[in-house]
C-alpha cells in the first residue's frame, strides 16, 4: 500500500526550521541520526500544521473551550496510560507539542521555567507530545534539551488532540481542578513573562 501525504507550504517550513533554527550556543545543530530519521517520516504522520510564530507572540489570547475534556488515555514515559482524571483536582497547564514544530520547540524552555515557578502554586504543566514514534521519540528529544520538570505524556496517534478539535501546534489548555471549564491558546506564548504568569494564576483564581 502506497501511503501519501499532502502537505501545505508552512506546514514543510515548519518541519524543516525545526531543525534547521535550533541552536545551542549560538551554534548550528548537527542533526543526529534519530532527529534525521524523525525528519524523513514526519510528513507520512503530521496531522496538525504549525502556528506561525508572530510579533504579538507574547501575548495570551484565551478561548474558553466548547468540546467535552476526554477520557481517552495519554501515554506515560514508562508505557503506562495515564486518565485525566488521573490528576483530578489540580489546576492544569496543558500543552501540545511535536519535535517536528519550530514553535513548539523555540517556547519549550520558557515551559520548563514557567513549570518550575507554577509547580509551588498547584498548577502542573503537562507536555503532551504528538509525534508518532511517541516517547521512543520524543523523551530523549526533551532530554538533550533539559526540559524535565513538566509531566511528559504522549498521544502518538492523536487521539487527544483531535477529541478537543485541535487546530495547531502548539497550543495549550489551561484546565480549571473540576475538569469542566477550560481555555485554550493557539501558538507560541513567553510561558515565563510576568504578564502570562499572572494571566495564568488569575485563570485559576
Amino acid at each position: 500500500m502506497i501511503v501519501t501525504a499532502r502537505l501545505n507550504y508552512s506546514n514543510f517550513r515548519c518541519l524543516f526550521m525545526s531543525y534547521r533554527t535550533e541552536t545551542r550556543n549560538d551554534q548550528p545543530q548537527i542533526l543526529t541520526r534519530r532527529q534525521v530519521a524523525a525528519l524523513l517520516v514526519a510528513p507520512v504522520f503530521m496531522a496538525f500544521p504549525c502556528f506561525s510564530a508572530t510579533a504579538g507572540e507574547g501575548a495570551l489570547k484565551l478561548t474558553e473551550g466548547t468540546q467535552p475534556l476526554p477520557d481517552t488515555a495519554l501515554i506515560t514515559q514508562s508505557g503506562e496510560k495515564l486518565q485525566l482524571a488521573d490528576l483530578s483536582g489540580q489546576a492544569l497547564l496543558v500543552n501540545f507539542w511535536a519535535s517536528w514544530c519550530a514553535p513548539c520547540i523555540v517556547e519549550l524552555p520558557a515551559l520548563e521555567a514557567a513549570a518550575t515557578q507554577l509547580m509551588a502554586e498547584s498548577i502542573q504543566v503537562v507536555l503532551v507530545n504528538l509525534d508518532q514514534g511517541g516517547a521512543a521519540v520524543a523523551q530523549p528529544f526533551l532530554d538533550e534539551r533539559g526540559i524535565t520538570t513538566p509531566l511528559s505524556v504522549f498521544d502518538p496517534k492523536g487521539e487527544w488532540a483531535r477529541a478537543v478539535r485541535l487546530q495547531g501546534l502548539p497550543t495549550t489548555l489551561l484546565i480549571k481542578p473540576g475538569q469542566v471549564e477550560y481555555a485554550a491558546h493557539k501558538g507560541p506564548a513567553e510561558w515565563d513573562s510576568a504578564p502570562i504568569l499572572y494571566r495564568i494564576r488569575a485563570y485559576f483564581k
